[in-house]
């Protein structure tokens, strides 16, 4: 017979109930992440229709990648959608580690595009912010003040669209110092994660600045997550010579941009962030879905026991619409300057 005081569990079942504890702790959020929050997302974004303009900053890592070139290229060739107010030049890194020099290169890309479609001055472009160093503290650039000025023109009913094709980090440090902006604008943002939705954040632009990522989770600011862009290949050096070449020097800069990597001549890279662009265009084009908000632990695992409001989700990219409305464009502009 066991004595009345003493301890009833082995030492083997107190650590397997433990184990058992720390796993519900950690997958609810209590330890996976800090119970720091800035208020739920009240409002779920809704895409204009096809025929109803937006203002909208395009922040964009365009030294980084082709695919934002090609997508400024379009976002520039559609007067008719956006109002664009001005461009921020936003960080990157790789493995070659360009680090600081990113954001200057960036904006000196966005000026060639301009430049190449006869636009040179017409926008403003900003240098955007390095990655921000602490998880609540803004990373401070002319960038996230020119974001701050254009949100706080608009309102709920005419917010400013803040369109980030890269990583989160002008994005959300325009929220974190100026959080007045939360119903003033809504963050359409390429997260691509369509390979490890709903489990885990991950993707080039979180990996840049992991703080900025989850603040667009954890903010009540509406947020638009662009989730796919895998299948929007451009097709074979062919194709783009006869539909891009042609039209103008704007066309000659994005075909030639595909010689800058072997990678980009062939059909198996994916022009992703053209994708967010064209269902802006066009919402036709994409595969839409509301969704739960997750919180994003700081492992950049999607945490659904400790969510934030919904969000929308747009899951799915047409892959022949989306160049055939670049190829349409390029020869309009062309047309209209000749």
């Amino acid at each position: 017979m066991r004595d009345r005081f003493a301890n009833p569990y082995t030492i083997h079942e107190i650590m397997k109930g433990f184990k058992v504890l720390m796993f519900i702790l950690c997958s609810t959020g209590v330890f996976a992440q800090e119970d720091v929050y800035h208020g739920t997302k009240e409002t779920i974004p809704k895409i204009p229709p096809k025929d109803e303009k937006i203002r909208t900053v395009i922040v964009s890592d365009a030294k980084n990648e082709i695919d934002d070139v090609w997508a400024i290229a379009l976002a520039i060739l559609s007067p008719e959608k956006f109002q664009i107010e001005g461009f921020v030049g936003s960080n990157y890194d790789h493995v070659f580690g360009v680090g600081s020099k990113s954001i200057s290169g960036s904006v000196s890309v966005i000026e060639t595009i301009l430049d190449k479609a006869g636009l040179k001055g017409k926008y403003p472009v900003y240098r955007g912010s390095h990655p921000m160093q602490y998880q609540f503290e803004p990373s401070h650039s002319e960038g996230v003040d020119f974001i701050i000025e254009k949100a706080m023109e608009g309102s709920g009913e005419n917010p400013l669209w803040v369109i980030g094709l890269g990583s989160a980090t002008d994005l959300a440090s325009a929220y974190l110092k100026e959080p007045k902006i939360a119903d003033r604008v809504i963050f359409f943002w390429h997260g691509r994660t369509e390979n490890t939705w709903p489990y885990r954040a991950h993707n080039y632009n979180v990996k840049g600045d992991m703080h900025a990522a989850r603040i667009l989770f954890h903010s009540p600011v509406p947020l638009v997550l662009f989730d796919t862009g895998t299948n929007l290949s451009a097709g074979t050096m062919e194709e783009s010579k006869e539909h891009v070449e042609p039209f103008g020097e704007l066309g000659k800069y994005l075909y030639e941009y595909r010689f800058k990597s072997e990678y980009w001549q062939g059909t198996k890279k994916g022009f992703f962030d053209l994708g967010d662009i064209a269902v802006l265009v066009d919402p036709e084009l994409g595969k839409w879905e509301e969704t739960i908000c997750p919180t994003v632990t700081t492992y950049m695992d999607y945490n659904f026991y400790k969510t934030n409001g919904k969000f929308l989700r747009c899951r799915k990219v047409q892959r022949d619409g989306t160049f055939q409305m670049l190829y349409s464009k390029l020869r309009e502009h062309q047309a209209a300057r000749e």
